[in-house]
């Protein structure tokens, strides 16, 4: 009977331990909408880095900037135009991103808007920001316009 109980818990054991060796099959935007309102931030390696801020907008680190169809006009705090570009990562993660960091630059959330693409609106007391999330086949497109704001 002892026999038959060690052989039965090991056999929990080894296939609870190869359970937890076969890695992870949720996709990591999945995994990072888990923690919402959790108070808990996700592991860093479900966050994408920051990169380059043109004017006094951050975009995810590794986007490739579209310049030949990108106006900037201004800079700082008077930065006008749009930014057209392209990041290899889940579109989910993007649209992450920029809710989690244009807060940051003072920048406050008014409309979003999710269907085939995610639509964000920001606005500051002198300008209006439209971010374009946009899934594609193997990237996601970004779409960042920026306008004066009419008084």
């Amino acid at each position: 009977m002892r026999k038959a109980t060690l052989i039965l818990a090991g056999t929990a054991l080894l296939l609870t331990g190869c359970e937890s060796l076969g890695g992870s099959s949720t996709p990591a935007a999945t995994a990072v909408s888990g923690y919402g309102a959790t108070g808990v931030e996700p592991p860093k390696e479900l966050l994408l880095e920051l990169g380059d801020a043109i004017g006094d907008i951050r975009f995810p680190d590794g986007l490739v900037v579209d310049e030949k169809n990108s106006i900037i006009l201004g800079a700082g705090e008077n930065t006008f135009g749009k930014i057209l570009g392209t990041l290899k990562t889940d579109s989910e993660l993007v649209v992450k991103f920029f809710k989690d960091n244009m807060p940051g630059e003072g920048w406050g959330l008014i409309s979003e808007f999710q269907a085939d693409d995610t639509t964000l609106v920001y606005d500051k007391p002198t300008r209006v920001a439209v971010v374009i999330v946009e899934r594609s086949n193997r990237s996601t497109k970004i779409r960042v316009t920026v306008t004066p704001r009419n008084n």
